[in-house]
Formats: structure tokens, sequence, C-alpha cells
């Protein structure tokens, strides 16, 4: 089956980037949010609940933004190896350590 669906600019673009992120080209990536959302969707739930999002489907969990704004930062000069020997000197657990250091940035 072939559906035609209109688009705003902002629209076509987010999906697009969400496309690229994920890997896939556009229409794969339309086909897997739509198979997951018909997955997800109980046969028992009220048409409108399903319609307004009652069941997130695991892509609406990501955070596309933020996987772009690593891809733009990523410096692929860094090994593995200097990242486990930089994390290793941490005493406190990782979490703890971004949160003061956010803290720190904002004060």
């Amino acid at each position: 089956m072939t559906i035609n669906i209109e688009l705003r600019p902002e629209e076509e673009r987010a999906l697009l980037e969400r496309a690229r992120v994920s890997g896939r080209d556009l229409a794969g990536y339309v086909r897997q949010v739509l198979e997951q959302h018909l997955r997800t969707t109980n046969a028992g739930s009220r048409p409108a609940e399903a319609a307004n999002g009652a069941n997130p489907i695991p892509d609406d969990l990501i955070d596309h933004e933020f996987i772009a704004y690593c891809a733009r930062e990523a410096d692929d000069s860094v090994t593995l190896e200097e990242v486990l020997q930089a994390t290793s000197k941490i005493q406190d657990s990782m979490a703890r350590v971004l949160i003061e250091e956010e803290r720190a940035e904002r004060f």
C-alpha cells in the first residue's frame, strides 16, 4: 500500500533528522515507526487513547536532539583506552560527577 502524507517543512526536517540518526532512509524509518506503533497499541484500548499517544513507542523515548549533539561534538581522535584511563580515576559515581560539573557550570 502506498500512502501520501502532506507534512509541514519543519515536520519533514524532523523526520529526516530522526531517520538519519537512526541510520535509516526516510521510508524505512517511517515504516519502523508505524510497525512499532501497531505492535505497542493495545487491541483493547480505545482508538482515541491510541491516537493521542497513550502507548509511547520506544523511539519516542529516545532523545534524538542529544544524539545529534553528541555526533556533532564527537572527537574520533580519542581512543577507548584513553577514555577508560581517564574515567578510572573517578572515585565517585559517574552520574554524581556529571551532576556536580553541570551545577558548577550554572553558578
